[in-house]
């Protein structure tokens, strides 16, 4: 490298040795005086002076070149490029041409000497003015044409729309399944004959009235027409006289009922004051003390003061009295149980009692009640509740219309919207009916259900006992009903659609 270097240097160096002089001076002519212009110059003197200038100035040119001036030697001829090759930073030659340093030229622009008018500025002013253009009118023209950035479209956005056009569509055919069977119950409704119902006629006397009609009769008094609800008059209630039962009663509370955890509080202060009294009676000679309540785990620490002879006769002691204990605490128990007839007659009160806050009806759509286990639920909890009323069965619908306190009729819902499994359990019955009567026809109770359609509060039960009856028609069903003054509870259920029904779990 050192040799390249050294062998670069000599041909330049003997370069520059030929580009120098001789004799070291540089002989160039001085230039010829034009001659001085004369005052009126025709075209021909014009032309021979151009002529001669230029005989001068090729004349003026020599062969000898001019000494040129020293330059500096390029930086990797230098001695000191070896050192800075080593030390990483080699110096550069000073060039000024390069892109940076050069200035970057200006468009020319073209001066605006004369505003615009407000006439041309304005849009509602401009003729040429297109309203479908779109409301960005005083934005900037590179503005408005600039184009729309790229976005990325959020996870799930086109699944919601398309969801969303579903569930419409979902609606819409909803809205049109409602309204044809509106008009179809409607029509059932228009071909029923109007014998077929007969509505009994209004009593002399609401149920609600009849504590506070002596007569029987409501007061034929003039009835004077109100024009308006609002008038200026004031009315005062007739104050009453409360019953001699309320005056009686003492002005302290009623009983509270307790919670399990406070029952169980209040008894055991109760003994503890009571065992407390005990105690001190015995202290202050009132009462002989207790005897020591010998067990077969404790009998040898409470003896173990005193001198037992016969440690056997002791033991059989200590077993006397725990069978003593015993025999007393079962005594007490007999003697606390009530009686067959004292239970019956406390569940009769327990009834009534319930029975004076009012009496509910509810009624019920089975779809198919041929099942014998289901048929056996229904009639005995019906029974076991005390409740009256009649299960109806038919060929394509059955009817459950239970009536009583409002505390059983709610333990009745439960059995049947909750309890009873309507869908499952048939497997028996459909492989015997399938064994024993080839030809029958099978059973599809995988849709299977019961509704309650109504409940409410009726003045006094409408049945005697609770009953249940296969109906081979509707008709027979439907005068079984008529008998008690609740014939519209069948059309009720014929006309109830299960679709629209509400959960049987926010019903109880």
């Amino acid at each position: 490298m050192d040799a390249l270097i050294a062998k670069k240097r000599a041909e330049v160096m003997a370069r520059l040795a030929n580009m120098k002089l001789p004799g070291g001076v540089n002989t160039v002519p001085a230039p010829v005086p034009a001659p001085p212009a004369a005052a009126a110059a025709s075209p021909l003197d014009t032309i021979a002076a151009i002529k001669a200038r230029i005989q001068a100035k090729l004349s003026g040119q020599s062969t000898v070149v001019a000494p040129a001036q020293p330059t500096e030697l390029h930086p990797m001829l230098r001695d000191d490029y070896k050192a800075s090759a080593r030390s990483g930073q080699a110096p550069m030659p000073r060039i000024s041409s390069i892109k940076a340093n050069q200035r970057k030229e200006q468009p020319k622009r073209l001066k605006i000497e004369h505003e615009a008018p407000a006439s041309f500025t304005d849009p509602e002013k401009n003729p040429y003015f297109d309203p479908a253009l779109g409301t960005q009118r005083t934005a900037e023209p590179h503005a408005r044409r600039a184009g729309k950035q790229f976005q990325f479209a959020r996870p799930g956005r086109y699944i919601e729309q398309a969801e969303k056009l579903r569930n419409e569509a979902k609606m819409e055919q909803l809205k049109v399944e409602i309204a044809a069977r509106a008009e179809v119950a409607r029509l059932e409704d228009e071909v029923l004959d109007a014998n077929a119902i007969k509505f009994s006629e209004p009593p002399e006397v609401e149920w609600w009235d009849t504590p506070f009609v002596s007569n029987g009769m409501y007061p034929q008094g003039d009835v004077v027409p109100v024009e308006s609800l609002i008038t200026i008059y004031v009315q005062h209630p007739v104050p009453v006289e409360p019953p001699a039962s309320i005056l009686s009663m003492s002005s302290a509370p009623s009983q509270l009922m307790l919670t399990r955890k406070e029952r169980k509080k209040v008894r055991r202060q109760r003994r503890i004051e009571t065992q407390r009294e005990h105690r001190e009676k015995v202290m202050l000679g009132l009462l002989p003390p207790d005897e020591p309540k010998l067990r077969m785990s404790n009998f040898m620490r409470i003896m173990a003061n005193q001198s037992v002879p016969d440690p056997t006769k002791l033991e059989a002691e200590v077993r006397r009295q725990m069978q003593a204990r015993l025999d007393r605490h079962e005594a007490d128990n007999q003697a606390r149980k009530l009686t067959k007839e004292q239970r019956v007659a406390k569940n009769e009160s327990k009834v009534e009692s319930e029975e004076q806050r009012g009496v509910v009806a509810a009624v019920f759509r089975v779809d198919n009640l041929k099942y014998p286990q289901h048929r056996y639920k229904v009639s005995i909890n019906a029974k076991q509740n005390h409740l009256t009323g009649v299960a109806l069965v038919c060929e394509h619908l059955s009817v459950v219309v239970v009536e009583g306190p409002e505390k059983f009729v709610k333990a009745y819902k439960k059995l049947m919207l909750r309890r009873i499994d309507w869908v499952n359990g048939q497997v028996k019955l459909e492989a015997a009916s399938s064994a024993g009567d080839g030809g029958q026809a099978e059973i599809d109770w995988s849709k299977n259900s019961c509704h309650m359609i109504w409940q409410g509060a009726i003045e006094q039960r409408r049945f005697t006992q609770f009953r249940l009856r296969d109906c081979p028609t509707e008709g027979y069903a439907k005068r079984v009903l008529g008998s008690a003054g609740c014939e519209s509870y069948w059309q009720l259920a014929k006309q109830f659609d299960p679709s629209t029904a509400v959960a049987s779990d926010l019903l109880l």
